[in-house]
């Protein structure tokens, strides 16, 4: 039982120590910094969306499932509009990453070419 316990912390640990080895303030620009916490959000974004459309797909199959009662409607109700309302604060709040960053002038034009570019105004 302790040895699971040691490598469950093991395999927690181990990655973030190997990150934070390699994140260091000294000597950054404020740039820099913005650049690591943009880059952070970049990889947790995806997580969080993908999780919050679950999330509505629970609520809607506890809504069809659950719909001969009155609180299985209401509960799947709410899971699917805490999953929209999820899902509206991680895209605007990605847009509104983009256009800061794009006022500060930081990070790239068009980091993934695939993806779509949103007006930002004229310049």
């Amino acid at each position: 039982m302790k040895n699971k316990i040691f490598l469950s912390f093991l395999f927690l640990l181990v990655p973030a120590y190997a990150l934070a080895a390699d994140f260091s303030l000294s000597g950054s620009t404020f740039k820099g910094i913005v650049m690591e916490v943009i880059e952070i959000i970049n990889i947790l974004i995806p997580i969080l969306v993908s999780l919050a459309i679950v999330f509505f797909f629970w609520g809607m199959s506890k809504f069809i499932l659950h719909s001969d009662s009155a609180d299985g409607i209401k509960n799947g109700r709410n899971y699917m509009l805490w999953g929209l309302l999820a899902l509206f604060v991680l895209f605007t709040f990605r847009v509104i990453i983009g256009l800061v960053s794009s006022d500060l002038e930081i990070g790239d034009k068009n980091p993934n070419p695939n993806s779509i570019l949103l007006p930002t105004g004229p310049r």
